[in-house]
C-alpha cells in the first residue's frame, strides 16, 4: 500500500484533507485481498506489498530470523485473546492465536485451559496496524470545529496547546473544569479503561470518566447484580463491582440460556465453550428478539419481544414456586427469603420491633414461633405471620405475590413467546441442576435493565444456583479483573487527590449547562463519544461547546473530527502494556514493533503534557516499573492473594493464570456475599423508594405498545453489535469489509412490516422519530420479528467515511436513566440504546 497521500499540504496552510483521510483504490482492495489469502493460507507470510508504503522494498534482502511475540489482544472484546506476532525485519508479518499456560501462578494445575483462540477481527490486526487510514502525526484544528481543515505540527507545539489550554481552563472555571475521558477502546491496564488517564486526572485536580466502563450503555444490569449481590455502602465494595463465571466452567452447566446474547458472533471464542458443553449434553436456549447465529445453533430458541425480558424471568419464579420447584434448603440458608418484612415501611422487620432483643433480621420457624434469623433453623419460607402488633410476609412471599399475575398465558401477552414454551422452560429449569445463564449487555441497553438483572438473579437463586459450578449469571467472565491492581496507587499516587468521577450522560449536561459545575475542555482517549454516546445530536451539541477538545485516536473518528488538537495513538502492538480483562489469565503486552510515523502511547503522550504543567513527577517511570508497582511484584506482602508470587519471568513467558479460589472461577463459591445481610438479597430494601424492591416487569420506558407514542412510532429500534467490527473499530479494514458489503450498514426489517410500507430489499429506507433520523438499505428478512427493526451500531459515520447512507443509529436514541441506578456509586447511569421507537418510510 502506498502512502503517497499527505493528509495536510506539506506548508502547513489552511485546508487540505483531515489526517487519516480514506483511501479509495481499488488497487488496495485488490492487494489486501492477497493478503488475506496469504494468511488464510495458514503459514505463508503475507506479502511485503501490503506493507510497502512504510519503507522502500530491499533488493535481494537476507533471510531474517523470524521473532514471536506473545501478546494479549486488548481492544474491547470479550474474548481477551492471546495473539502470537510474528515480526521479521521489524515488520510484523502474521498474527495467530497464542497458548495459555496451563498452571496459575501459584502453580495449580487447571483442568480446562483456555485453547489458543483468534478470529477474524483478530488475524486483521495486522492490517489495523499498517492502514492507510492511521493518523500519522499531530495535528490542530485551523478551521470551524468539524470543518475537517488541519495543519499539521510537532509533538512539542501539541503537547504545549494541550498543557496551556488545561492551564487557562482551569484557572478561569475550577480544576472540574477538564474532563480526562479514557473508556473501553482498550481494555488493557496502563491505557484504557482503567489507564493513565485517571493518573493524569488526579495529578491536575481534573474530573474523570467512568473507570467501570460501563455507563456509556452497560450499567443497568450491572447495577441490578449489586442490588442482589453486594451492598454498595461497605467501603470494602469499592461503590460496587460486577463479576462473573470464568468461561470454561459452563462446561459444568446441564443447561445454559443464552439470554440476550449472540455469544456466536459478539464473543467468538467462548462460542467454542458452549459448543463443547452442548455435545457433553448440555441444552442450550436461546432468548433474542432475533434469530441468530446464536439461536441457529441452540437447541431452542424463544422469540421474545424485546424489553419483556423481566416479564419471563417473573412468569418462571411464579411457576416454579407455585409448583415447589425450588431449593428450600439453599433459600433458607443462604437468601433472604425467610426474613419478614415490615407491612407499614416495606423495611426489614427487626428483632427490637417485635420485642425481641438485638437488632437482628426476624424469621418464622418450623414450630410458629417468631425468633432472630441468627441460628434459626429451618425458618418458614412462605407465609404472612404475626408479628408483635404486625402481620408480616417473609421476603419470598412478597415475591410470590408480586409475580402471581405472570402466569405463562398472560407473560405469553407482554412476551410473545408461547404459554406452552414457557412452562416447558420453567420445568427444565426446576428439575435440572446447575443452570448457568449468559447475559449478553443486550439486557443493559434498557431504562429497566437493571430490573432484568435482579429477575434473572432472583431465579437463579430460587434454584439454587448461584456460588455453583456451571451457575450463575455472567456477563463478562469476571470481568476487568481489578483485585489484582494497586488500582488506588496507581490511579492517585502519594501527593495527588484521587479524581472525581464525571459519568458520561452527566458530562453532556455539565457541558451544556454548567450543571453540577461547568466542564470546558476535555480530552478523550479509547472513546469514540460523539459517535457511540447515546442521543448524538446532544452530544455533538456538547461537545462544539467547549472551549477545547483534545483526541487521542490511531483513525479519525466522529470524535476527532470535532477535536482542536489530534494526537496518533499506538495500536496495542506499538506499546508496552498488560491485559487482564474477559479471563484470569495475565498476559503481558510487549512492544511488538517500534511506533509508526510518529505515533506514541498513551502514556508518552500523558507523559509530555503533564511535564508541562509542572506535574511530570509523577510519570517518570517505564510501563515495566508501572507494572511492578500495580502487581507488587517482588513484594509477596503487598500483592494481592491472586497474585502472590508472581515473578517477572512468569509474566514475560506465558499468560499465567491468576491464583483464584476455585478453578474454573466461580463467584461466591464460599456462599459469602458482600450484602448487609451476609445472604442473597433478592428483596432489594434500598430500592423501595423506587418500587423495585422485588423484580416485578415494567413496561420499557418508551419501546412498550402501551405508550401512546407507539401509535406514530411502532417500531422498536435495536442497534445490536457484529462480529465484522467491535463497536466502531475495525470499520476501515479491507479485509474485514470485503465480507461485509465493503462496511454499508443496513436495516433488518421483517417482510411484513416491510410489505405494510411498501418497502423492498435493498431500497433506500428512512428511520426517524422526533430525535433524529438516518437513512439505510432495506434487508428483509424473516430472521427478526415483526413491530422490530435492527441496524448494526458503529459503523462510520465521520467527514471522510459514510458506512451508512446518512446519519448514524444513535442519531434516534436517547438519554433517559432509571433513577434506580443512583443507589450503587459505580453504575448511577445508564444510555438505554434499545428502549426506543422509531418508524420506517421509503426514502
Amino acid at each position: 500500500m502506498s502512502d503517497d497521500v499527505e493528509p495536510t499540504n506539506s506548508e502547513g496552510k489552511q485546508g487540505g484533507q483531515p489526517p487519516g483521510w480514506r483511501f479509495t483504490r481499488r488497487k488496495f482492495l485488490i492487494g489486501s485481498a492477497v493478503a488475506a489469502g496469504a494468511v488464510a493460507a495458514g503459514g505463508k507470510l503475507v506479502d511485503d506489498t501490503f506493507l510497502g508504503g512504510l519503507q522502500p522494498a530491499e533488493a535481494a534482502a537476507p533471510p531474517v530470523v523470524e521473532q514471536l511475540v506473545r501478546t494479549g489482544h486488548s481492544n474491547n472484546c470479550d474474548g481477551a485473546c492471546g495473539h502470537l506476532v510474528h515480526v521479521a525485519d521489524g515488520k510484523v508479518k502474521l498474527v495467530e492465536g497464542a497458548p495459555y499456560d496451563t498452571t496459575t501462578i501459584a502453580g495449580t494445575t487447571i483442568p480446562q485451559a483456555y485453547p489458543p483462540r483468534i478470529c477474524l477481527r483478530g488475524v486483521s490486526q495486522l492490517e489495523n496496524l499498517y492502514s492507510g487510514d492511521r493518523i500519522k502525526y499531530p495535528y490542530k484544528r485551523v478551521g470551524e470545529r468539524g470543518s475537517g481543515q488541519w495543519q499539521r505540527i510537532s509533538w512539542d507545539e501539541a503537547t504545549s496547546m494541550i498543557a496551556d489550554n488545561f492551564k487557562t481552563i482551569q484557572a478561569k472555571n475550577g480544576k472540574d473544569s477538564v474532563w480526562i475521558a479514557p473508556y473501553t477502546g482498550s481494555l488493557s491496564v496502563l491505557e484504557g479503561v482503567v489507564g493513565v488517564g485517571f493518573r493524569f486526572a488526579s495529578a491536575i485536580g481534573a474530573v474523570a470518566g467512568d473507570f467501570e466502563g460501563d455507563n456509556e450503555g452497560d450499567s443497568s444490569t450491572p447495577a441490578g447484580w449489586n442490588y442482589v449481590l453486594v451492598d454498595p455502602t461497605n467501603p470494602s465494595n469499592g461503590g460496587g463491582f460486577f463479576d462473573g463465571h470464568e468461561s470454561t466452567d459452563f462446561l459444568n452447566s446441564k443447561v445454559i440460556v443464552l439470554w440476550g446474547n449472540n455469544v456466536a458472533e459478539t464473543s467468538i471464542p467462548d462460542w467454542r465453550v458452549m459448543k463443547d458443553a452442548q455435545a457433553q449434553g448440555a441444552t442450550l436456549v436461546s432468548i433474542d428478539p432475533r434469530f441468530t447465529a446464536t439461536s441457529a445453533g441452540s437447541d431452542a430458541w424463544l422469540p421474545i419481544r424485546p424489553g419483556t425480558d423481566a416479564a419471563l424471568a417473573d412468569a418462571l419464579i411464579n411457576y416454579i414456586i407455585q409448583h415447589r420447584l425450588y431449593d428450600a434448603a439453599y433459600l433458607q440458608q443462604f437468601t433472604v427469603a425467610p426474613y419478614l418484612v415490615n407491612p407499614k415501611t416495606k423495611k426489614w422487620l427487626r428483632t427490637k420491633d417485635v420485642g425481641l432483643a438485638g437488632d437482628d433480621y426476624v424469621v418464622v420457624t418450623a414450630g410458629g414461633q417468631v425468633a432472630a434469623a441468627t441460628g434459626a433453623k429451618a425458618p418458614q419460607l412462605l407465609g404472612t405471620h404475626k408479628a408483635g402488633a404486625l402481620q408480616a410476609p417473609t421476603a419470598m412471599q412478597v415475591l410470590a405475590d408480586a409475580v402471581a399475575a405472570f402466569t405463562p398465558d398472560h407473560a405469553a401477552s407482554l412476551t410473545d413467546i408461547p404459554a406452552a414454551d414457557i412452562v416447558s422452560l420453567a420445568k427444565l429449569w426446576g428439575t435440572t441442576h446447575p443452570v448457568g445463564i449468559r447475559a449478553g449487555f443486550a439486557l443493559s441497553h434498557w431504562y429497566y435493565g437493571d430490573l432484568t438483572m435482579q429477575a434473572m438473579l432472583t431465579l437463579q437463586a430460587l434454584t439454587g444456583n448461584i456460588g455453583e459450578h456451571g451457575g450463575g449469571v455472567t456477563t463478562f467472565a469476571g470481568g476487568l479483573t481489578t483485585l489484582a491492581f494497586d488500582l488506588p496507587a496507581w490511579w492517585a499516587p502519594e501527593g495527588t487527590t484521587l479524581f472525581t468521577v464525571m459519568e458520561p450522560m452527566q458530562a453532556c449536561d455539565a457541558m451544556l449547562t454548567g450543571k453540577p459545575h461547568p466542564l470546558r475542555a476535555a480530552w478523550f482517549m479509547v472513546d469514540n463519544y460523539a459517535q457511540q454516546m447515546s442521543d448524538r445530536n446532544k452530544v455533538v451539541k456538547a461537545l462544539k461547546s467547549l472551549d477545547f477538545l483534545v483526541v487521542s485516536d490511531y483513525v479519525m473518528s466522529a470524535t476527532a473530527d470535532l477535536a482542536d488538537v489530534v494526537l496518533p495513538a499506538c495500536t496495542y502492538m506499538e506499546k508496552t502494556d498488560l491485559l487482564s480483562s474477559n479471563s484470569f489469565y495475565l498476559q503481558y503486552m510487549p512492544t511488538a514493533v517500534k511506533p509508526l510515523w510518529e505515533s506514541k502511547s498513551d502514556v508518552d503522550a500523558v507523559t509530555l503534557v503533564a511535564q508541562k504543567m509542572g506535574v511530570g513527577k509523577y510519570f517518570d517511570k517505564t510501563p515495566d516499573e508501572y507494572l511492578t508497582e500495580l502487581l507488587h511484584i517482588g513484594d509477596p506482602a503487598g500483592a494481592d492473594s491472586t497474585v502472590t508470587g508472581l515473578t517477572w519471568d512468569q509474566l514475560r513467558s506465558g499468560a499465567p493464570h491468576m491464583n483464584m479460589p476455585t478453578i474454573p472461577y466461580v463467584p461466591f463459591f464460599n456462599k459469602e456475599f458482600p450484602t448487609k445481610s451476609g445472604k442473597i438479597e433478592f428483596y432489594v430494601e434500598m430500592l423501595v423508594p423506587y418500587g423495585q424492591e422485588v423484580a416485578a416487569f415494567k413496561e420499557p420506558i418508551e419501546a412498550s405498545p402501551s405508550n401512546p407514542l407507539a401509535k406514530k412510532y411502532p417500531l422498536t429500534f435495536l442497534s445490536t453489535h457484529t462480529k465484522f467490527r467491535t463497536h466502531s473499530q475495525y470499520c476501515d479494514l479491507a479485509w474485514l469489509n470485503e465480507i461485509t458489503a465493503n462496511g454499508e450498514g443496513f436495516l433488518e426489517i421483517n417482510p411484513k412490516d416491510a410489505a405494510a410500507r411498501g418497502l423492498s430489499e435493498g431500497q433506500v429506507v428512512r428511520v426517524f422519530n422526533d430525535r433524529g433520523e438516518m437513512k439505510v438499505l432495506a434487508k428483509l428478512t424473516e430472521s427478526i420479528k415483526p413491530g422490530v427493526v435492527n441496524c448494526y451500531q458503529g459503523g462510520w459515520d465521520t467527514l471522510a467515511v459514510k458506512q451508512y447512507v446518512e446519519g448514524h443509529p444513535n442519531n434516534l436514541t436517547h438519554q433517559l436513566a432509571n433513577p434506580a441506578q443512583s443507589v450503587i456509586p459505580n453504575f448511577p447511569s445508564n444510555a438505554a440504546y434499545y428502549d426506543c421507537l422509531v418508524q420506517v418510510e421509503g426514502a
